[in-house]
């Protein structure tokens, strides 16, 4: 996978091609961190406590599908900060209208590395308030093993041209 910053000037939601792809960062999900946000976000033993959750069905400690969301969202704006996505000329593009199809299809362990990425692929014919339309992006995380763990649609707001 490569990154591709050649529209990176371009933000306009006419300028923003079907196809345009970006990998977001890698991340290494840690025993630590797991339990932490377990701790504070999604308080179940396997999520929380290594010695338990090995008892449970995922016989082991596992990333709470929340960790998983938040660390694609922290990756997601990192990225968009230092490339300058969807900023320019005081404009702001990015705001997120819902997801579709969250999934999360395979556990995730301490020592664990994904790497999240973010794809445009499609731009329906809607305006909404005059000057804003839908890009719709597939968003996904693969592991170390090459499988995909992550993977939802996303529809955000970008600025249309102005007549």
């Amino acid at each position: 996978m490569t990154r591709d910053t050649t529209f990176i000037r371009s933000r306009w939601f006419e300028d923003i091609p079907i196809g345009e792809f970006h990998v977001f960062g890698t991340h290494t999900f840690s025993e630590k961190e797991m339990v932490e946000f377990g701790t504070l976000y999604a308080p179940q033993v396997h999520h929380t406590d290594p010695e338990k959750a090995l008892e449970t069905r995922y016989r082991g400690l596992v990333a709470s599908n929340w960790h998983i969301c938040a660390t694609w969202m922290r990756l997601m704006v990192n990225y968009m900060e230092k490339y300058a996505l969807g900023v320019e000329d005081g404009r702001r593009n990015g705001a997120g209208l819902g997801f579709e199809g969250l999934k999360i299809l395979r556990p995730v362990r301490p020592g664990h590395t994904l790497t999240f990425s973010h794809e445009i692929i499609a731009k329906p014919d809607k305006v909404i308030r005059g000057k804003w339309g839908i890009i719709r992006s597939r968003n996904e995380a693969i592991n170390h093993k090459d499988e995909l763990v992550f993977h939802a649609l996303i529809d955000i707001l970008a600025q249309r041209k102005p007549d």
